[in-house]
């Protein structure tokens, strides 16, 4: 199962390559050395309950801190796994994500916000675990496989330590979960094929479109907009 083609590098003809990565690379710089202040005033306001935020492939909780900052002004707690590195859905990591679930919807189901791949993972954990999650919000995070990106081959070398269970249902991801999803995505995305991002028709189900590279959507204005309007309803 590991064998199975999860990701595919984009074709010769695609916006996808090397120089989109590079350009999503240097967006990241110039977030981490200028973060910019998130903007809370006309924006629905937090009451408190707990938020998973899930951090993207070949990323860490550190990678976040800007998404984090964000929902903490505007009223939320936030609960981490305390992932270093999301090398994927290895065993570790999918018994750091569920412990992560348990202990912080101990008392009323919780919301998960997941960026890229932690947004395949915020979904496999709802799916698994519906009574414990409230909704999900998915930031440019591709739900179908194989996933357009010029990161397949570092994916693919990974995938020999991924989890066969996660593996054996991966596809079972992209459709209904069982809980509300708002899916965020950039046609700017510079990763992954932005309409890989896009959920069915489904009920409870809504693609939101915003601006902004891969790398740094967590902290891209329209998407926090959209991420403070969604953890609203």
């Amino acid at each position: 199962m590991a064998n199975d083609i999860l990701a595919v590098y984009p074709g010769r003809d695609s916006a996808l390559g090397l120089m989109s990565l590079f350009r999503n690379g240097l967006s990241l710089a110039r977030t981490f050395a200028q973060p910019p202040a998130p903007l809370v005033e006309d924006l629905p306001r937090g009451d408190g309950r707990p938020v998973l935020v899930v951090p993207a492939f070949l990323a860490g909780d550190w990678a976040t801190l800007a998404l984090r900052r964000f929902l903490s002004q505007l009223g939320y707690r936030i609960e981490t796994a305390k992932v270093t590195l999301n090398f994927g859905p290895t065993n570790r990591l999918i018994e750091r994500l569920d412990g992560a679930l348990l202990r912080a919807a101990h008392e009323a189901p919780i919301d998960i916000i997941g960026q890229s791949l932690g947004g395949v993972l915020a979904r496999d954990l709802a799916r698994r675990h519906p009574d414990r999650v409230r909704r999900v919000i998915t930031l440019c995070s591709p739900i179908r496989v194989p996933i357009t990106t010029p990161l397949a081959p570092a994916a693919q070398m990974l995938s020999a330590f991924y989890d066969p269970d996660w593996l054996a249902r991966r596809h079972a991801i992209a459709g209904p979960i069982g809980v509300p999803v708002t899916a965020l995505y950039s046609e700017d995305d510079g990763v992954v094929d932005w309409r890989e991002c896009l959920q069915g028709d489904w009920p409870d189900c809504r693609n939101v479109r915003v601006s902004g590279a891969h790398a740094t959507i967590g902290s891209s204005p329209s998407a926090l907009a959209a991420i403070a309007h969604a953890l609203s309803s």
